[in-house]
């Protein structure tokens, strides 16, 4: 008796809801009707006929997809990078052709000293983006890939007669006569690959006549590369003292590694400020927490200068470990968009200025020698190695034309 009172009420709750519903059966809305603006600019649902928060896509009346290229020309920096102190001290062996040790230790005054940066240079990359407009109160989704590699390189020399000298800044190097490491040459390589995918989640929606605001949500999975190379000549490297100690002419070479990989959540919005038209201001801000792991890789050597140019490891280490690291993403630029043929297709142009921070990128550490005295040969162990990380954070900003195609 329970069990069959049970059923009917289940049964009758049923047709109470299906009642309820009427004739609603869940059946797509035919398209929305195109509502023309002056200068042959059309849109399908605005404020004026369809209430609160009218959804500005599909912007051609119906589902469409979306496709979009974009073309950028941007620039890389990053902190930490500092790779020599050029120190306004006469160059120790300027004066002949061996350098006194008192000379040298002249280097430890730091006169009208500047830190040598990398000249970081300007790339192109590219973006595309494949996405759908749906029917379903103008939600939207798709996925975007950015590429972009930067670099940065620069070569300084200090000349005997320049009243210059460089001290390298990532070398644990120490010379057979011991003392303060300093080059009269160092020439310094960095390249970044940068490699973005996003999946977004979001709803355009017009807040007035010529605003409209589009929230989304979704994932980033981010691969983040950098390699750093720096290689150091004479001075130290190649030094003949006025000590018994005498050494071989060597190139240094220094190695460095810094690579990231990761997923997490990315979240944030787009703006249209419209004129009319079809032209507008666009200003978006997206920001990401992505989970990921680094790997480090930290290698120096020298080599003989001369025959049989026989390599001497100095130092080699890893290091691998996992962290989050927040990053942020900000667009501002003019824009220009319509459809035609009867609101069948959409074409929208873009160009802007865009500004990208990866936080806390640069874990890489320098190591330098400290304490060292002279010694019989090489590698000369004397002495104790300085460790110290410099934190750095990743940016990279330029300008960015982007043409989108709905259908």
């Amino acid at each position: 008796m329970q069990k069959s009172l049970l059923a009917l009420s289940i049964l009758g709750a049923a047709n109470i809801a299906v009642a309820a519903r009427g004739s609603d059966n869940c059946a797509p809305e035919p398209p929305a009707t195109c509502y023309p603006e002056n200068c042959n600019h059309c849109y399908c649902l605005g404020p004026e006929n369809y209430g609160v928060n009218a959804p500005v896509r599909p912007i051609t009346c119906n589902g469409d997809w979306v496709i979009s290229a974009a073309g950028f020309y941007w620039n890389a920096h990053q902190d930490g990078m500092e790779y020599a102190i050029d120190n306004h001290i006469i160059n120790p062996k300027g004066s002949g052709n061996q350098a006194p040790l008192a000379d040298i230790e002249q280097l430890n005054n730091l006169i009208n000293a500047e830190y040598e940066t990398p000249n970081f240079k300007w790339d192109f990359g590219f973006k595309v983006d494949l996405g759908y407009n749906t029917t379903c109160d103008g939600w939207d989704f798709g996925v975007t890939w950015t590429w972009y590699r930067g670099k940065a390189n620069d070569h300084i020399e200090a000349e005997f007669d320049d009243n210059h000298t460089l001290l390298p800044l990532w070398s644990a190097f120490s010379p057979t006569a011991g003392s303060v490491l300093y080059a009269t040459d160092i020439e310094t390589h960095w390249k970044l690959q940068l490699n973005l995918i996003d999946f977004e989640l979001g709803r355009e929606y017009w807040t007035s006549k010529y605003l409209s605001f589009r929230p989304f949500v979704g994932l980033r999975i981010a691969f983040i590369e950098q390699s750093f190379e720096i290689q150091h000549k004479g001075g130290s490297f190649s030094e003949d003292t006025d000590t018994s100690q005498l050494q071989d002419a060597f190139n240094n070479e220094v190695d460095l590694d810094n690579d990231f990989k990761g997923v997490g959540l990315r979240t944030g919005f787009d703006t249209v400020w419209n004129f009319g038209c079809g032209w507008g201001l666009y200003g978006n801000l997206a920001a990401a927490i992505v989970y990921g792991r680094f790997s480090l890789d930290h290698d120096e050597e020298i080599r003989r200068a001369s025959s049989p140019h026989d390599k001497i490891k100095i130092l080699e280490t890893e290091e691998s470990f996992h962290a989050s690291r927040a990053m942020l993403d900000l667009g501002l630029g003019i824009q220009w968009a319509s459809l035609f043929c009867d609101c069948q297709y959409g074409f929208t142009v873009q160009l802007g200025w865009e500004h990208h921070l990866f936080f806390h990128q640069n874990q890489l550490w320098r190591i330098n020698r400290i304490g060292d005295t002279n010694s019989t040969g090489l590698p000369n162990n004397n002495g104790e190695n300085v460790f110290f990380q410099r934190r750095g954070t990743l940016d990279t900003q330029g300008w960015t034309l982007k043409v989108q195609f709905q259908f």
